[in-house]
């Protein structure tokens, strides 16, 4: 019994050492995400609600800036993805692609509220959404998502 106490006190320690200092992940199961990705470049989580499936990318920080996230985003989507347009809100640099009946938004905060990481979030949803519907997405999710950082 000991030895399986202190099993479960390693692999709870190795798995709270793996996730960056600079998330929240108490925050980030409340509000219902799922840790998707955890390595040294990228952590990731996502859901799915009723209007979308959300996937959040938290890259360490580095020299890049927001536009070249953006930018980089845009030039590893896959083949098969359509590129619909890009577009800069106040808020966030914003890339619109379109598989299918899926329509998917990439977008990435022109500031980013910690030093520590850049955010990008792919916004999944069948609907072709309006500039307001837009706007109001990504400031929903981003203020949701930067919401998790330290």
């Amino acid at each position: 019994m000991k030895k399986f106490i202190l099993g479960l006190f390693l692999i709870l320690g190795a798995v709270s050492f793996a996730v960056p200092k600079y998330v929240n992940t108490t925050k980030i199961k409340s509000a219902g995400y799922e840790i998707t990705t955890d390595d040294v470049n990228i952590f990731g989580i996502g859901k799915v609600t009723q209007e979308a499936a959300i996937s959040v990318a938290y890259y360490p920080f580095g020299n890049d800036t927001p536009q070249s996230i953006a930018d980089a985003m845009k030039a590893t989507a896959p083949a098969d993805v359509k590129f619909l347009s890009s577009l800069a809100n106040n808020r966030a640099y914003v890339n619109k692609y379109k598989d299918g009946e899926v329509y998917t938004y990439n977008f990435v905060p022109k500031k980013q509220k910690s030093k520590a990481c850049h955010i990008s979030v792919l916004y999944m949803t069948e609907k072709n959404l309006s500039e307001a519907a837009l706007n109001k997405a990504v400031d929903n999710t981003l203020n949701e998502v930067e919401n998790f950082l330290k």
